[in-house]
């Protein structure tokens, strides 16, 4: 079995960033950033949390997390991500 608290530097990066995967740890199943201004900032977004609101989706089998920008002017943004996750 994995570290509970390992790095997770392949989710959610793209060839053209891949310090972005810094940012993200891998607890158990979820995948979650824990440095919000530190992401915003590696993809030089001006983080601005009033600029910001938290979009969660949920099915019963998986649970998605992505920070969306008010004015629509950024792309989404995902901060979470976990599948095969039971309720407790």
């Amino acid at each position: 079995m994995k570290s509970s608290r390992e790095k997770c530097p392949n989710f959610f990066v793209s060839q053209s960033s891949p310090a972005v995967g810094a940012f993200f740890r891998k607890e158990y199943d979820p995948v979650f950033c824990y440095d919000v201004d530190g992401l915003m900032n590696a993809l030089g977004i001006k983080h601005d949390p009033q600029e910001w609101r938290l979009f969660i989706d949920s099915s019963k089998l998986s649970l998605k997390a992505v920070l969306l920008h008010n004015g629509k002017q950024h792309p989404s943004i995902p901060v979470g991500h976990a599948v095969h996750m039971n309720e407790t």
